[in-house]
């Protein structure tokens, strides 16, 4: 669950050590707050904006808010009516925040120390947040195939600040006594927009799910999922079309037969299982070498289907190895000689030094 909304302590005498330990310290409830699906409220997330809007801004009227479902809805509300939202502020509100605070830490730390305190503080959770940044950014822009609206929207994605995927940064500014009003919204919302007259809050995600290697993934529908239908869809972080991850969930052994995209068909085959997809596929085992295993699908009046099963010699990040199948002529013999025909060589001329 998201920690609490609460300004952070100034520590301005904290040492680098001391600073690494306060946001090492809060470590855990920054992922929450990060991988957060829980509804907001709006209540206070409303209040956290305006009291960043005064402490920002000079003398500012208090902007009007809109709430939207997701930075999809928020980027095209922003293309269509951005003209009376006033001026874009994320310069001031985000941007400022962000500069003068890395430079008075510099200065503070030194520029080996604040290196090091950088590293430790906001190395863990950065390369995800970037990911999620990168993908939902990826993913609006995917939702029209017209030049001029998707730069639109591209440009819209430049005024948003990041809301609670700006933890990877927060836990060490707020360490150190600074962003604390940042670190509110964070808290408070996903996406939002800072305009002069008028701030755009989009809700949390319904759905964000990872796997064991923090990377997007689902078989059974979207990873990444908002209120409003807008969604990604992933397995163990590779990007899905929305066609084939909704292919994917409905999964059958006719389906991944009748798939000729070998790493489609790669993950079609993970998500039902080797062992599942061989057996309700009726495969005979024909032959075994030191090139994998030979398999044999009679398909009644259809020629059959022939596919190796290769073991990929180099290991994932979590140890584990990926299976592939290939599909290779019907008349194959052996599953070296399937291998080679997918390099076009003969059996006798496919002789590797080394298996990758």
């Amino acid at each position: 669950m998201p920690a609490p909304a609460t300004d952070a302590t100034p520590q301005p005498e904290l040492t680098a050590d001391g600073i690494v330990a306060v946001a090492a310290a809060g470590h855990e409830a920054w992922r929450a707050v990060a991988l957060s699906t829980e509804a907001v409220e709006r209540e206070a997330a409303e209040q956290a904006v305006l009291r960043l809007y005064a402490e920002a801004l000079p003398d500012p009227t208090p902007p009007a808010i809109i709430w939207c479902r997701s930075p999809l809805e928020a980027a095209r509300l922003v293309v269509a009516d951005g003209d009376e939202f006033g001026a874009p502020a994320r310069d001031r509100i985000r941007d400022l925040t962000w500069s003068q605070g890395r430079t008075q830490l510099a200065e503070r730390l030194g520029p080996y120390e604040f290196g090091r305190v950088w590293q430790a503080a906001c190395g863990d959770l950065a390369p995800l947040m970037s990911t999620l940044i990168t993908r939902i950014a990826t993913a609006v822009e995917q939702q029209t195939e017209d030049a001029a609206e998707r730069t639109a929207l591209r440009i819209a994605l430049t005024h948003a600040v990041h809301g609670q995927f700006d933890a990877a940064w927060l836990p060490l500014y707020e360490a150190a006594g600074l962003a604390s009003g940042l670190g509110r919204m964070a808290r408070s919302v996903s996406w939002w927009w800072p305009f002069e007259n008028t701030v755009i809050l989009t809700e949390r995600p319904l759905a964000l799910r990872l796997d064991d290697q923090d990377r997007l993934h689902h078989g059974d529908g979207p990873a990444l999922a908002y209120a409003d239908g807008f969604a990604a869809y992933s397995w163990r972080g590779n990007p899905l079309t929305p066609e084939f991850g909704q292919r994917l969930a409905q999964t059958s052994p006719e389906a991944i037969r009748a798939e000729e995209n070998t790493e489609l068909r790669r993950m079609m085959v993970e998500h039902y299982t080797p062992e599942r997809f061989l057996k309700e596929s009726g495969a005979k085992p024909l032959q075994e070498d030191e090139a994998g295993k030979l398999w044999r699908m009679d398909m009644g009046s259809d020629e059959p289907i022939v596919v190796v099963e290769v073991v990929n010699s180099s290991p994932e990040p979590d140890g584990t190895f990926n299976i592939y199948f290939l599909r290779v002529p019907p008349d194959t013999k052996t599953a070296k000689a399937g291998v080679a025909w997918t390099f076009g060589l003969t059996e006798d001329e496919y002789q590797p030094l080394r298996q990758t």
